[in-house]
């Protein structure tokens, strides 16, 4: 008798046998609805720090460049580049035909005028440090730009992959101003619809879309429903079609289930307490080191994320070659621990607030940490909030623990700059460490991976001993999603992209 897995292989088999035979074709139409574990924070790209955001971003904005399924570059609204002068010049030439959703062209000049945006400090953008290297952009003629760099940076391709690289209309930002936070204008395959808060955000294909007959949805609902169980009790009832971020214990159950499809991979995220270096009791090394060797990563991976993902020691997960593996200084020893609050003055321990988003997991998280410092006499206090306060609080310093994550980049620089240089767009917790600063300069302008990876490998130890995050875990990269979806795919940097995306309800 064949199994499933067999007639699988046999069909696969007479497919290679027939390659003529036609394929599936794409269906057009119908409603996309997502389950997401939160709402989106802003709709301006150059000014979001939040992760959720990206999902959407993802299909309203055009960028540059994208990565695939092996974090290869790939074209997207820069056709082609080429790069001179030893890395310190980027010349795009940039496609043809594009619009934004409000008709207005895409072209150099708007390319030259996105980066200034990002780059004038009246604004404040987090994409600032992402490319500060950037000394001038020129435009060549209109479809071709120059980005000139003040030092080679090796990830620049990189980091334009994500929001840095997404193009917003310079009509839509000058009409709206402010409000274009909430009036969204991008060439990507999606046109921004309605926002309501705490509610849905819907998009709708757009026709005038440059790459011909995609998408093939005509409408995509995003609803946040933060609970996890909710999510996913949704997801298997029928009420949404995908779902972003599904808790670990019911990664099992997803798979048995009936007409639910499961897609693993390993992820780019890093979850961890950032700890506030310039106020006590964290201004204190010794006390965060305490912290450090206290917390029992292992206990958190195999109790919270039911054994998925991997402890973090590190901003570098194990799907990023920048990890250091040998690094063995992570594992918890209390005796370390209570050296290292007496070495601080506070040998009977400390009372803190960590401040952590009112979900599940991190719930749980939380509270196993509070029981393991509890050994060596420090009282962690546990502040649930709403992820936008939780966001807010993180940006404006206003913290002594914080417990949050980062959905990583594909390049390692991305995940360590800007949390742990002293001019990091992202490093919320006030770490200098000149040292540091200066092994993250040089990781970003060196070209030979093998000497990268050497210079990540002090940039762990360094951090591990300097303490100005408490690492925690590295997610397994999990997306769910009715059979009916098709063409979805795949990415380890968790992002949701649709304009490939189907559904057969025949």
């Amino acid at each position: 008798m064949l199994t499933w897995r067999a007639l699988g292989l046999v069909f696969a088999l007479v497919a290679l046998a027939f390659p003529g035979a036609p394929a599936q074709a794409q269906t057009r139409g119908g409603t996309m609805r997502i389950g997401m574990d939160a709402d989106n924070t802003t709709m301006d790209p150059h000014r979001s720090t939040a992760a959720v955001d990206r999902q959407v971003y993802n299909n309203i904005y055009g960028k540059l460049v994208d990565i695939d399924t092996k974090f290869g570059l790939v074209p997207q609204l820069a056709q082609s580049w080429e790069i001179k002068n030893g890395g310190l010049t980027y010349v795009f030439k940039l496609r043809r035909g594009v619009r934004f959703h409000d008709g207005s062209d895409f072209n150099a000049e708007i390319v030259k005028w996105n980066f200034d945006r990002m780059r004038d400090p009246a604004l404040a953008s987090p994409r600032r440090s992402e490319i500060a290297p950037v000394k001038d952009v020129r435009v060549v003629d209109a479809h071709t730009v120059e980005v000139t760099l003040t030092a080679p940076f090796t990830p620049f391709l990189s980091v334009l992959t994500d929001r840095a690289g997404m193009m917003v209309s310079r009509a839509a930002v000058e009409k709206y101003k402010d409000d274009f936070a909430r009036n969204p204008v991008g060439t990507g395959p999606f046109r921004f619809v309605e926002w309501v808060k705490d509610d849905h955000l819907t998009i709708r294909r757009f026709d005038g879309y440059w790459e011909q007959g995609r998408p093939y949805l005509d409408e995509v609902i995003y609803r946040p429903i933060p609970d996890s169980s909710v999510r996913f009790t949704a997801m298997r009832t029928g009420q949404v079609d995908f779902m972003h971020q599904i808790h670990p214990k019911d990664v099992s159950a997803a798979k048995a289930e009936r007409g639910l499809k499961v897609s693993e991979i390993p992820s780019l995220w890093w979850q961890g307490v950032h700890l506030n270096n310039q106020t006590a009791p964290f201004s204190q090394k010794a006390l965060r080191q305490a912290i450090w060797y206290a917390v029992d990563r292992t206990v958190i991976q195999r109790v919270v994320y039911y054994n998925q993902g991997a402890p973090a020691w590190s901003p570098f997960p194990p799907s990023m070659w920048a990890q250091d593996r040998d690094f063995t200084d992570w594992k918890r020893d209390l005796g370390k621990a209570r050296a290292k609050l007496a070495e601080g003055g506070m040998p009977n321990g400390f009372s803190f607030t960590v401040k952590g988003w009112n979900q599940p997991t991190q719930i749980q998280e939380l509270q196993i940490i509070q029981a393991q410092l509890k050994e060596i006499g420090v009282d962690m206090k546990i502040e649930l909030l709403e992820f936008g306060k939780l966001l807010a609080d993180l940006n404006s310093h206003n913290f002594v623990a914080l417990r949050i994550g980062w959905s990583g980049r594909p390049d390692p620089d991305g995940n360590a700059h800007v949390f742990l240089h002293s001019k990091g767009g992202l490093n919320r917790v006030r770490y200098v460490s000149p040292r540091m600063d200066e092994l993250l300069d040089q990781a970003r302008a060196e070209a030979d991976q093998a000497k990268r990876q050497a210079l990540y490998t002090e940039v762990t130890r360094l951090a591990a001993g300097d303490t100005p995050y408490v690492w925690l875990h590295h997610d397994a990269e999990v997306k769910v999603w009715a059979e009916h979806v098709k063409g979805f795919e795949h990415i380890s940097d968790g992002m949701i992209r649709l304009k490939g995306v189907w559904l057969d309800k025949r």
